[in-house]
């Protein structure tokens, strides 16, 4: 349970978030909030470049077999770098809310720079057979501790720099980042595709993608070099509100809104994996055995930044707009289009295909808007940052890691609308959690206790 005096500053700020003080420009631009989303935007890049190559890698790291069989082995080592994912948000967690957030953010960056550059070096099946699988999937696992701190802990350190009545605006725009850094990852791997040839690419091509990974960690470390700790943290350490073991505190008080929390975020990483990443793999036809849709790779690549654009609209046109709402409506938006979304996928049409992504994208942006200031309202500060990476980390890895295997099962036995059945059920099981969470949060400043 929260104690009364969290519960009224939550209170607080979310009405503080209501209110406009002047364009989100003059608010949000600065070094601060650039540091954290530059960081967390190189962060995210290499799972776009892991994304949009799994036949490269299911080639190269598992035993020649069907390419759709060997698509799903890479998918279960896309979904390895989930299962350390909790790990990561208690580790650097941990570190955020006791050594500070910057030496979280530091932490993060280098645990992910480090692995992604081994897998553009690593050996493959064909030289040293099942020790590559091992090693890929090793260091995979490594990813999993890095992602796993990186997105909470940039956040909440932008979100703890902002205002109050910014604070929503701030992680709604830090959100975007995410989106971002997977876009980058689809574009370069683009790029190579368009500049080489296929032998090429299958040969080395896919290497360089990981091997920017070097360049994109030391940018962003020297970004997050140049930043100070957030006021209100360091205010909290100076009047000894800090616990020195917020895990443990975690469970002793607010170990409830955490499992609350959990259903609650299913539906981000479920539907951005399923909508956004995994749909490629729909297009192409390879595992269903249909003909590729003509420029449908393109059109998935473009509108991973739909939701962002609609966060943009919605940030300098109506910055005021309730963060609870919006999060219930994008809910509810991804249960009904579920099945008409792919309905019209399985038209095999190019503006099909853009009809449904436009779906899943306005549902997707408009949870994208208030979730993170969800989650960074619902923890007091002492433990925010592990409470926030416990939450968000089992939601990823229990929902988010597995969706593109699920999804290809799906498809492979049931057909191109089954899949549809996966969203429909996180969509249905976020808004109940939703729901639930914030009826107890309500009932906790009406009756302090």
């Amino acid at each position: 349970m929260l104690p009364e005096s969290d519960t009224n500053e939550i209170s607080d700020v979310c009405s503080s978030t209501c209110e406009s003080e002047g364009p989100v420009r003059e608010r949000l631009v600065n070094k601060k909030f650039l540091a954290a989303a530059l960081g967390n935007w190189l962060e995210w890049y290499d799972f776009g470049v892991y994304a949009a190559v799994p036949d490269i890698l299911g080639a190269h790291f598992f035993p020649q077999s069907d390419p759709s069989v060997q698509i799903m082995h890479s998918f279960m080592a896309f979904a390895a770098g989930y299962l350390t994912r909790p790990v990561g948000g208690v580790l650097i967690g941990t570190l955020g809310d006791t050594v500070g957030r910057k030496c979280a953010l530091w932490t993060s960056m280098l645990l992910m720079m480090c692995p992604t550059v081994f897998i553009g070096c690593l050996p493959t099946y064909a030289q040293i057979g099942g020790l590559s699988t091992a090693l890929l999937v090793g260091l995979r696992l490594l990813q999993g501790i890095a992602v796993g701190g990186e997105y909470v802990s940039a956040l909440v350190f932008s979100m703890e720099h902002a205002r109050s009545g910014q604070k929503t605006v701030s992680g709604a725009l830090m959100s975007i980042s995410v989106a971002l850094g997977t876009f980058s990852g689809f574009g370069v791997v683009s790029l190579l595709q368009w500049l080489l040839s296929e032998a090429q690419m299958q040969s080395f091509g896919w290497r360089i993608c990981f091997w920017l990974g070097l360049v994109v960690g030391v940018v962003g470390l020297f970004l997050r070099s140049q930043v100070s700790e957030p006021e209100e943290y360091m205010e909290a350490r100076q009047v000894g509100q800090l616990v020195q073991h917020p895990l443990w505190s975690l469970g002793q008080k607010h170990w409830d809104s955490v499992l609350l929390m959990v259903g609650t975020q299913a539906i981000t990483p479920a539907a951005w994996y399923q909508n956004f990443i995994w749909i490629l793999q729909l297009y192409e036809g390879k595992m269903s055995h249909q003909k590729p849709i003509l420029g449908a790779a393109e059109l998935n690549t473009a509108m991973q930044l739909a939701p962002s654009m609609l966060v943009l609209f919605i940030a300098f046109f109506r910055s005021n707009f309730d963060f609870s709402c919006s999060v219930r409506l994008g809910m509810i938006w991804l249960a009904l289009c579920a099945l008409p979304g792919y309905w019209l996928v399985s038209l095999r049409g190019f503006w099909s295909a853009l009809g449904a992504q436009a779906l899943f994208a306005l549902g997707a942006g408009f949870v994208a808007w208030g979730n993170p200031f969800l989650m960074h309202s619902s923890f007091p500060v002492q433990v925010r940052v592990v409470a926030m990476g416990v939450s968000y980390n089992l939601a990823a890895a229990i929902f988010g890691g597995p969706t593109p295997y699920i999804c290809s099962q799906l498809l492979v036995h049931w057909g191109v609308l089954a899949p549809a059945l996966w969203l429909l059920f996180v969509s249905l099981l976020s808004f109940s959690c939703m729901l639930v969470l914030q009826c107890r949060q309500d009932r906790i400043r009406l009756t302090g206790q």
